[in-house]
């Protein structure tokens, strides 16, 4: 598609490139891979600052309810809910109704229409945000509390990288040993069980993300693609900073750590220096009197900073300062304005507010001087201003061809899951008809989608099922199809009783295999099965239904259930069960999750709960016993014996 005659030399500008040392003023990064940026005003952070941090991780005081705007805050020894109506804080609880259970507050955490503090040894859980006391939990230095979606609390010890979970009800569930470095400062859950730390050694922050029951080190990027910010923009020892949309736009409200309105603190000193440049050595193109053609920067450009290039063609080492060619401030794509020469010297200025940076990603030249007006009669370039004119006008509809011969070459790069990045993967899955959820980290997607062909020509099999499971949980399951499970043979029906099914004079089966049925069955030897018709019972106990079986505790149950849902035929019925601490015998007997083997009263009637697959039988003669498996009993996931 491309019209030039020739294809461009090109010279990329990284830390391959010998820069000028000497010419490079409060720049860094030349062999970063983030790209050449400011520098820092004063030492160099490591890791994410506590302002970056603020909207997840607010300072244990504050926690964002569940409205939009509504917000907890301790003040003292009271606890104010913020009401946007009333312009102000208010106390949850009014005078004359404060329990007075508060002594030394530190922690505050708040989920749906939850709240919970850590206070002095103890930690309080309130439902409807205030109304009703569920929970004390004794828990000495509490020192961060955090609400989970499944109604658990999590709670922080200072000193210590233990998270102790707590049921709704205040009873200890679990003891997690992080294994992070550093003391945790903030908790957060979700999605999902997902939970997230935030700890502080030395100065330095660090994130960390549990998954599959372990935490390893995350980023703010990752942060902030699971979970909204909050709307928490600064916090200081004098107070904090909300920044809300209004009728109007964003409108900031400032306030003490009293409630109070404070006026807006002035903005700090930010963390770059305002200003620096850097200059190449020459740059050689290996052409006499080379005719430099296009200069292009990529870098991001926050607002509130800039990226000016210049440049200066000579043919050996000589030029003046007003030789530069300066392209405006923003401008990251322009032509050589200069005369012919064999080398080229760029100086890069990066200036920004001091609270961002510009990063420069790479710079590239083109050379030599290629258009499509290389193509036209000579009758149209005899004279040299209007060919200069012309060749600059043509090399505009040049750039457009050649960025869709770009995008063109490089379109089966957008399909490769392993390539694109983690924003494109929604998009590359919307054209396979896959959908996300938002608990799934970017290499579960990434492996759904490369999966997804081989998943798609299996779909509906217990092997594809299987093993989407195993791509987004890490585990694999069994499937259990309960078709298997039935015990019923129907060839004709013979005369006499409906129970009575047989080929010719011989029965398959008795009537004590199939349900009861008044005045025709054995009472003491049928099965109790209450539900459908009895004539229906061969085709529909156990048709088109599967079950899949998972470890204890090995995943989401109720994520499971969702994908299960996606990937099973549409006229199929799928259940999730995961395992508990017993085991399983044979295909329908689960020990250890539901059956209990001890001994059972004479009275059998009264002691067992009868549901499917439950009989009714004479009680065991003698001392009391147990079931007897392979007697009478039916021993199975729905018999309950206590």
């Amino acid at each position: 598609m491309t019209c030039a005659p020739t294809a461009v030399t090109f010279r990329l500008l990284d830390d391959v490139v010998g820069w000028d040392e000497a010419a490079v003023t409060d720049v860094v990064g030349f062999t970063d891979e983030a790209g050449v940026r400011l520098a820092y005003a004063g030492a160099s952070p490591e890791g994410p600052t506590r302002a970056q941090l603020l909207p997840w991780f607010p300072d244990p005081r504050l926690a964002p309810g569940c409205r939009p705007c509504g917000w907890y805050l301790l003040s003292g020894e009271r606890l104010l809910r913020r009401d946007t109506c009333a312009g102000g804080w208010l106390p949850v609880w009014p005078r004359h109704c404060d329990p007075r259970l508060l002594r030394e507050p530190v922690a505050v955490a708040a989920r749906g229409h939850r709240i919970a503090v850590a206070d002095s040894g103890r930690v309080f859980v309130w439902r409807n945000e205030g109304d009703h006391l569920t929970a004390v939990i004794h828990h000495r230095h509490a020192t961060v509390v955090a609400l989970a979606p499944d109604e658990q609390v999590l709670v922080a010890r200072a000193g210590s990288d233990r998270l102790w979970r707590y049921g709704p009800d205040g009873t200890l569930c679990e003891v997690i040993r992080t294994h992070v470095d550093g003391e945790i400062i903030g908790i957060r859950t979700g999605p999902g069980p997902t939970i997230w730390l935030l700890t502080e050694e030395d100065g330095r922050f660090r994130i960390h993300r549990r998954d599959h029951h372990r935490f390893h080190e995350s980023t703010v990027d990752e942060l902030a693609a699971a979970l909204p910010p909050s709307t928490l923009v600064g916090a200081d020892e004098d107070g904090f900073c909300l920044r809300e949309k209004g009728p109007e736009g964003a409108v900031t409200s400032c306030y003490d750590w009293a409630g109070q309105p404070r006026e807006t603190p002035a903005p700090e000193a930010g963390r770059f220096v305002t200003e620096g440049e850097f200059t190449t050595h020459l740059i050689d193109s290996g052409i006499s009197r080379c005719r430099w053609h296009r200069v292009r920067v990529e870098a991001d450009v926050p607002a509130g900073t800039a990226v000016t290039v210049s440049v200066v063609v000579s043919e050996d080492d000589r030029f003046a300062e007003s030789d530069w060619q300066t392209a405006p401030a923003g401008v990251t794509d322009f032509l050589v304005d200069q005369p012919p020469g064999r080398h080229l010297t760029l100086r890069a200025r990066l200036s920004g507010d001091s609270a961002a940076t510009p990063v420069l990603h790479r710079i590239r030249l083109d050379f030599p001087r290629s258009t499509s007006a290389d193509l036209l009669p000579a009758a149209f370039r005899q004279d040299p201003a209007a060919d200069d004119f012309t060749e600059r006008f043509l090399s505009l509809f040049d750039a457009s061809v050649a960025e869709i011969d770009r995008v063109v070459e490089r379109y089966p790069a957008l399909l490769d899951a392993t390539g694109v990045p983690d924003g494109a993967l929604p998009w590359l899955a919307g054209l396979l008809g896959l959908s996300f959820e938002a608990g799934w980290d970017a290499a579960t997607r990434r492996k759904l989608i490369a999966a997804a062909p081989g998943l798609y020509r299996r779909r509906g099999t217990p092997r594809a099922l299987k093993e989407a499971i195993g791509i987004v949980f890490g585990v694999t399951p069994v499937i259990d199809e309960l078709a298997g499970d039935r015990h019923w043979a129907q060839v004709r029906a013979t005369a006499g009783p409906a129970t009575a099914r047989g080929l010719g004079s011989v029965r398959l089966f008795g009537r004590s295999s199939s349900r009861l049925r008044l005045g025709t069955s054995t009472l003491g030897a049928t099965p109790l099965r209450a539900f459908g018709d009895p004539d229906t019972d061969p085709l529909t106990e156990h048709a088109h239904r599967f079950r899949v079986l998972l470890p204890a505790a090995s995943a989401d149950e109720d994520a499971v259930r969702r994908l299960v849902a996606r990937q099973a035929p549409a006229h199929t019925r799928g259940s999730v069960r995961a395992g508990g601490t017993g085991f399983v015998v044979g295909t329908r007997s689960a020990v250890g999750v539901d059956t209990a083997f001890v001994p059972l009263p004479p009275p059998v009637v009264g002691a067992a709960r009868l549901n499917h697959d439950g009989v009714l039988r004479p009680g065991s003669h003698g001392a009391r016993q147990g079931v007897s498996v392979g007697v009478v009993s039916a021993v199975g996931v729905h018999t309950r014996v206590s």
